[in-house]
C-alpha cells in the first residue's frame, strides 16, 4: 500500500508523520522502482501497526513510547480482538460520538453551577433582597 492510501486510511496522518518514523527507525517500508523514483510500499502488517502507532501517538505518547506500545498491542493481540484495528469510517465515527458526548458533559458541567447561581438569585429577588428593576 503507498503512503497516498495509507492516509486515506488513518485519518489524520500525513507523509510527514510516516517519513519521520521511518528515518527514527520505527518503520522500515519495502520499496518499488517507479522509473527513476523509488516508491514505500507498506504490506498489510505495516499498515495495522501504523494505525495502532497512530492512535497511541493521537493520545498524546511520544513517538517511542507510542511505537512501544504499538509493538506490544500488535504482537499479543489478533487484529479482531482489538478495538484499534477498527475501519477508519468506523473509527471516526466513534470519534464524533465521543465528541458529542465530551461537550454534552461539558455543557453539563457548566450548567449545574449556573443553575444553583440563578436559583439563589431568583429566590433573592423574591424575597426583596434585590431590588426589581
Amino acid at each position: 500500500m503507498r503512503a497516498t492510501e495509507l492516509m486515506t486510511n488513518i485519518p489524520g496522518i500525513t507523509v510527514d508523520h510516516l517519513h519521520n518514523w521511518e528515518r527514527q527507525g520505527y518503520l522500515a517500508p519495502s520499496r518499488i522502482k517507479v522509473g527513476k523514483k523509488q516508491i514505500r510500499d507498506y504490506s498489510e502488517q505495516e499498515v495495522v501497526f501504523i494505525r495502532v502507532m497512530w492512535f497511541y501517538y493521537r493520545k498524546g505518547l511520544s513517538p517511542k513510547n507510542a511505537y512501544r506500545n504499538a509493538k506490544e498491542e500488535v504482537s499479543h493481540r489478533s487484529p479482531s480482538a482489538s478495538p484499534l484495528f477498527i475501519a477508519p469510517r468506523e473509527d471516526q465515527e466513534r470519534q464524533e460520538r465521543e465528541t458529542t458526548s465530551l461537550e454534552a458533559i461539558a455543557i453539563f458541567e457548566l450548567a449545574i453551577p449556573l443553575r444553583h447561581y440563578f436559583q439563589l438569585k431568583m429566590d433573592a429577588k423574591e424575597r426583596g433582597w434585590i431590588a426589581k428593576n
